[in-house]
């Protein structure tokens, strides 16, 4: 473009790739949705419908509900790995010993303890690795749910194998036993 007709130019708008109800108003919210131009992506967080739906916005969707201090576990690293089997509410763990995240109906906490090695960072947010969210889902979530999600999770580099070797380092804690069963009929 010629150099003196650039201050012709309009400014460019850089628009967010996500949306969130409260910003834009309930009535909003419904029309953006119905016109097709933000697809929901998690609760009242939509994605621009032009958009992939990435790891990273998945991530960015659940960020107003995981403190600093908390990372994203469970089935909802599954989600934010996969794409696969939103959950109902955000898995958020937390250091042993520290406070665990206020009480709020979108979210459930619980103490971990995570290593470096357990932990990988996605758009804004801390992630379980896809190896350690397994290993959890395993732990921590009944059969024939747990089964569903590290089928999703195995597309994504999971190894049951390994997982069944790490359980090893874990006698005698929780969800240990459930678990060897449910990766040996995965």
């Amino acid at each position: 473009m010629n150099p003196l007709l650039a201050v012709y130019r309009p400014p460019s708008t850089d628009l967010p790739s996500l949306v969130r109800r409260a910003d834009v108003g309930a009535a909003a919210w419904h029309a953006l949705v119905r016109d097709r131009v933000v697809r929901p992506l998690w609760g009242d967080v939509g994605v621009v419908a032009d958009l992939d739906d990435t790891a990273e916005l998945r991530s960015a969707a659940l960020a107003d509900l995981v403190p600093r201090r908390g990372v994203v576990g469970r089935c909802s690293a599954a989600w934010v790995h996969t794409g696969r089997r939103p959950p109902s509410r955000v898995d958020v763990l937390v250091s042993s010993r520290t406070h665990r995240a206020d009480p709020d109906p979108r979210r459930t906490s619980a103490e971990a303890a995570l290593g470096a090695d357990d932990i990988v960072r996605i758009g804004p947010l801390q992630v379980t690795t896809v190896q350690r969210t397994g290993t959890d889902v395993a732990r921590w979530v009944p059969a024939a749910r747990a089964l569903v999600v590290l089928a999703d999770l195995c597309s994504a580099g999971f190894d049951p194998r390994r997982a069944l070797h790490d359980l090893d380092a874990m006698p005698g804690q929780r969800g240990v036993r459930g678990a060897r069963a449910t990766l040996r009929s995965l």
